[in-house]
């Protein structure tokens, strides 16, 4: 029986495993967004991290992960956009509890029957009992009278005092459920972000740790190009050869000599880039309509020296 869960970055997916499954795959989903996405499973409060997955790169892995009845996990990620994982359940298993149930059931009914049984027993002999109690009563009673007539008074049957079945009610102690607390979200670092005079807006969402990008550096970058208004991917640079320019010269658009510019290898920026930094009233027809607004996400792979050619 398949398995399978949707995990959004920032989120935490916690459950108590009733059926044991097992975990076979991780992949990112259609949506191309760059940078690392990390997939991480808390055991026992100690975090585990199962894989990274990059687009372009590496998009899926597959895993072999099984999980047992009774273990607290919780699945989580740290990244930009959503991690899918599937799998499957162990049907034999599930299918050997309801089989379980079923004897426990059929045992508990014959239990009952059994019970039922032995108080019909038990009340046939108390009743025979006293029926032979009162028999002898009233030969010993005839005996004794010798008159003629005797007019014999039906002695008045006390009535038998009612045992007084007190049920005690044992309190049922209310099963106390300790409500599972929200595992912290994972922490991630808030994207620093800014906007220029111009209207360029810069948000940091990796900050890398390489070479420094600056005017008069040849860059290589990967990029994924929106259109603001809908989000439709119009240009995009996630595999093979990287797209290469010289920065601060004027091969690119005004918005991405600016936006680019500060960046070191590694890092990943989301400019959003008006139209007077763009392509302006003219736009790029068909994939870009005149006075569009830009998002591009943008990975800095390589930084060296300006190609003089």
């Amino acid at each position: 029986m398949f398995w399978g869960l949707k995990i959004m970055p920032g989120k935490t997916y916690s459950q108590k495993v009733e059926y044991p499954f097992k975990v076979t795959m991780a992949c990112l989903g259609q949506e191309p967004i760059l940078g690392r996405h990390c997939l991480f499973v808390r055991v026992e409060d100690q975090d585990y991290m199962l894989c990274s997955l990059n687009f372009g790169q590496n998009e899926q892995q597959s895993l072999n992960l099984v999980f047992s009845p009774g273990e607290e996990i919780v699945f989580h990620s740290v990244g930009n956009g959503p991690i899918y994982l599937s799998g499957m359940y162990d049907v034999d298993e599930m299918l050997d509890d309801d089989e379980d149930e079923e004897d426990d059931e059929e045992l508990d009914a014959m239990d009952e029957d059994e019970e039922e049984e032995e108080e019909e027993e038990n009340e046939e002999e108390l009743k025979a009992e006293a029926k032979k109690a009162t028999a002898k009563k009233a030969e010993k009673k005839a005996e004794k009278k010798v008159e003629k007539k005797v007019t014999i008074k039906e002695e008045k049957k006390a009535p038998a005092k009612e045992e007084k079945k007190v049920e005690k009610k044992t309190p049922v102690k209310a099963e106390k459920k300790t409500e599972k607390k929200a595992e912290p979200a994972a922490t991630e670092k808030t994207p620093k972000k800014k906007t220029l005079q111009n209207g360029l807006v810069i948000e940091d969402i990796t900050v890398g740790t390489g070479a420094k990008a600056k005017a008069g550096k040849r860059v290589g970058v990967r990029y994924i190009g929106r259109l603001a208004k809908n989000g439709k991917v119009f240009d995009q640079n996630t595999k093979g050869a990287v797209f290469k320019f010289n920065l601060g010269k004027g091969e690119v658009i005004k918005g991405w000599d600016l936006g680019v510019n500060g960046m070191n290898v590694g890092g990943v920026r989301r400019l959003t880039i008006p139209s007077n930094l763009a392509y302006g009233s003219r736009g790029a027809p068909p994939d870009i309509p005149p006075n569009s607004t830009l998002i591009f996400e943008v990975k800095m792979m390589t930084v060296g020296n300006m190609d003089k050619s």
